[in-house]
């Protein structure tokens, strides 16, 4: 090390803060930031290396990385990821390891009780075993890196001294730990664990009326493609943990969406295709991407990385690009489990559980010991108590392993259509929509992910444990999965709607995004026109929201049939029947249909829902998205019925009172003058830091508040929670946009910078870019890359014995 063993020991919450505080009373001292930042320059001996290795950093601070092997290549990304955003692998290494409390004391133990209950870190050994010694080398290499960067480090980073912590060495079971929460934030399991709630709290029609279903009218990948309620149970870890997580580093990274497009070469300016991608996840500071250029033998390839995890996961290189989006899989069941002491009942026969005791280190408390239990189906995540015979496990495609490592070095390689294809059927979890495109003019979207096989068919509710019946029985064929190559249109489209059609032959899913999105960008690409880098990221920006029309219309007959009662209905009426459906920031529009729309969900489901369920139906828009639009396309909703009085409401007052709700939180939020009302005054968003929760802390850690355009449901997705304050929570996490056969033109951005530490210029360097809707040139070429060069680093194998 490079800066002592802090102690991890115990202090009271008072003496952090006076800490913290009287350490940036010392800001002006820069030594005391400057001894975190490493080395970029010259030359370095580091041991573990098999030969030289150039690191050229360019003016964004994207390293590019020569290499003269695979080993070498990946100990370099592993180093430079180490460099710039150490305490966000850690972060991430800790939160997937349930390690939280080691460091953030009690708040953070519900978070860790969960992650121990999920057995990331308990399955990490046998899963990294079970991958090729390829893969395993890879990430080996990979680790190496890390640590060797570590141990050149003057001092270890900011965040790291005033926590009073210290990181420990990077191992493979970090990184497949790593792995298993990154996929399991995109699963499904949160919105069936809600439905489950709502079962057992609503009348069965009501708890109905929530279920999901696919939109008619939807756009589908590849339409024509063939395959060959118990009482008392509740998932409380998985609640219980997720507040804590959000507490004290952040929620669990999750979807909201994503998009990804690709024209043929006769829809191109180029008379080649091209391909866009934003994928849309939490927007925290750091960025959850790192951008880089990997080149050694067999491979040039340059987009987006996990800090954690070697390889880059979305990118191009120069025969062939690909982006990612959700396909919304189904991947995950909760069964209700039949227990007797020790013992649970499985496919009709009294089993034996297995039990680990799991050992947390709480800062300023004693360590706890928690006992897990694991069912064939996998963790039980209900309490496990005394008199208590039932209990929720939760079954995940992702505790079957897979070789991601694999899947990702082999797509990096990848010169053609069937190499992706081989690559890509590796792909374990989780289940992403591909989107391809090729300089031999091919196009493409192909579903990679395991999709489980249930003997009892598709279900969004848990399933009883104890019979057999609801078990899965494998994974459908990888050659079974949706695909769609060079359609007549000339493009492909993946946008979170169904990949397959009715006629596909296994169940994938039946929560979907709103179709708004995908609408419109097939709408827009139906166009004549040739499109260009130029009109691709114009795209990315745009923020029609024309499957708004019917909600609009509605309010604004609401509004005029009722002006006699109320000024503000005829305000309401004037606003919205001038609006052109455009979430642009600065319309009065925009914003009253967007708090109108949210007093809606508010009006309709809160109260029979009550405040706890309501936050937890929120956790992710869609569920009551699906349900309030179909309810506005009936115009009407079980739920307007009061169940103590079975007074019903008609839905026309239910807009009404939502008229005026929205008119008066305007009025209170943003002055008496409609004219003022401009949506981005709500609508913000804020890249925010672990450290930025603390109000003495944001203006050195987090980056914004700004304002921002679009909603959850525009092109350009912004995304905020349902009854919060209207601020970001998704959005775009990185965009590109790729001309094949004309690489020296493809652009990208990520949503802050490069560096992890908040004093430099590259922590947040690019979000002025992101904001404006703007991106940088991508350098791939030797030259370019020269040209902009910032710093060069050349690392050399150290001579054994000496340091």
């Amino acid at each position: 090390m490079r800066g002592g063993n802090l102690s991890t020991g115990a202090c009271r919450k008072g003496g952090l803060r006076l800490l913290v505080a009287a350490l940036f009373l010392l800001a002006s001292c820069s030594s005391f930031f400057r001894t975190s930042v490493p080395q970029r320059e010259g030359s370095l001996a580091v041991p573990g290396l098999l030969g030289p290795v150039e690191i050229v950093r360019d003016a964004y601070g994207i390293p590019h990385i020569t290499a003269e092997n695979d080993h070498d290549l990946y100990f370099a990304q592993g180093f430079v990821h180490a460099q710039d955003r150490l305490f966000q692998m850690d972060m991430e290494r800790r939160v997937a390891r349930g390690e939280l409390a080691e460091i953030y004391g009690e708040k953070a133990l519900p978070a860790d009780r969960l992650f121990r209950h999920l057995g990331f870190s308990a399955r990490a050994p046998g899963l990294f075993a079970s991958l090729p010694e390829k893969s395993k080398a890879i990430v080996r290499s990979y680790c190496d890196g890390v640590n060797a960067a570590m141990a050149s480090l003057g001092a270890w980073p900011v965040e790291h001294r005033l926590l009073r912590s210290a990181p420990r060495e990077f191992t493979p079971e970090d990184v497949t730990a790593i792995g298993l929460l990154k996929s399991f934030g995109l699963a499904q399991w949160g919105d069936e664990a809600t439905l489950f709630q709502a079962r057992g709290k609503l009348p069965g029609e009501k708890a109905d009326e929530l279920m999901p279903q696919v939109i008619p009218g939807s756009p589908v990948i590849a339409p024509g493609f063939v395959a060959s309620k118990p009482s008392g149970l509740s998932p409380s870890v998985l609640s219980e943990g997720l507040a804590s997580l959000g507490r004290s580093v952040g929620a669990l990274p999750r979807a909201g969406g994503s998009n990804a497009w690709a024209v043929s070469g006769e829809k191109s300016a180029t008379g080649l295709p091209i391909l866009a991608n934003d994928p849309h996840i939490l927007l925290p500071c750091p960025s959850l991407w790192y951008e880089i250029h990997l080149v050694a033998p067999g491979v040039d390839v340059y987009g987006v990385s996990f800090p954690g995890a070697p390889c880059v996961v979305i990118g191009h290189n120069p025969d062939i690009a690909w982006g990612f989006t959700n396909a919304m899989l189904d991947d995950a069941d909760f069964f209700v489990e039949k227990m007797d002491g020790e013992h649970v009942m499985f496919r009709g026969k009294w089993v034996p559980m297995r039990k680990r005791l799991e050992k947390i280190r709480v800062r300023g408390k004693e360590e706890e010991t928690l006992p897990v239990w694991e069912t064939p189906h996998g963790p039980v995540i209900s309490p496990v108590l005394s008199g208590v015979s039932a209990a929720l496990s939760l079954r995940w495609v992702g505790f079957d392993g897979g070789d991601a490592p694999g899947a990702l070095h082999a797509l990096n390689r990848a010169r053609n259509r069937k190499e992706f294809v081989d690559a890509v059927s590796g792909f374990p979890h989780p289940a992403q929509n591909i989107v391809y495109a090729d300089r031999e003019g091919n196009i493409g979207v192909v579903m990679a992910g395991k999709i489980p096989l249930r003997k009892g068919g598709s279900g969004l509710l848990p399933v009883p444990g104890d019979t057999g019946e609801w078990e899965w029985t494998g994974t459908v064929p990888f050659s079974e999965n949706p695909r769609v190559w060079n359609p007549p249109e000339g493009f492909v489209a993946a946008a979170n709607f169904p990949p397959a059609g009715n006629s596909y032959g296994h169940y994938i899913s039946r929560l979907y995004e709103p179709p708004d999105r995908g609408k419109r960008i097939i709408r827009i690409l139906s166009e004549g026109e040739k499109f260009s880098v130029e009109k691709f990221e114009e795209m990315q920006q745009d923020i029609l929201r024309p499957d708004a029309a019917k909600a609009v219309s509605l309010a604004v007959r609401v509004a005029r049939q009722r002006v006699r009662e109320s000024q503000d209905f005829e305000d309401a009426a004037r606003i919205l029947s001038g609006w052109d459906l455009r979430v642009s920031g600065d319309s009065p529009g925009a914003a009253l249909f967007e708090v109108f729309y949210e007093k809606m969900i508010e009006n309709v489901f809160r109260d029979d829902l009550g405040p706890g369920l309501f936050g937890e139906a929120t956790r992710t828009s869609r569920l009551l998205w699906n349900a309030m639009d179909r309810a506005i396309d009936r115009g009407d909703s079980l739920f307007l019925e009061n169940t103590e009085t079975g007074v019903k409401e008609s839905f026309d007052d239910l807009v009404a009172r939502s008229l005026l709700d929205a008119m008066a939180f305007l009025t209170h939020r943003l002055g008496k003058d409609p004219s003022t009302w401009r949506w981005d005054r709500l609508h913000q968003v804020t890249f925010e830091h672990p450290f930025g929760r603390k109000w003495y802390l944001r203006r050195w850690f987090n980056i914004g508040p700004h304002p921002v355009q679009g909603d959850g449901r525009t092109v350009f997705k912004g995304e905020f929670r349902h009854g919060t304050d209207f601020s970001v929570l998704v959005g775009p996490s990185m965009r590109q946009v790729v001309p094949l056969g004309f690489r020296s033109r493809s652009r990208s951005v990520i949503t802050t910078g490069q560096s992890g530490h908040f004093f430099e210029w590259h922590y947040g360097d690019q979000n002025p870019l992101w904001l404006a809707g703007a991106s940088h040139l991508a350098w791939t070429e030797k030259m370019e890359i020269r040209e902009n060069a910032e710093s060069i680093l050349h690392l050399t194998p150290q001579e054994q014995g000496r340091s």
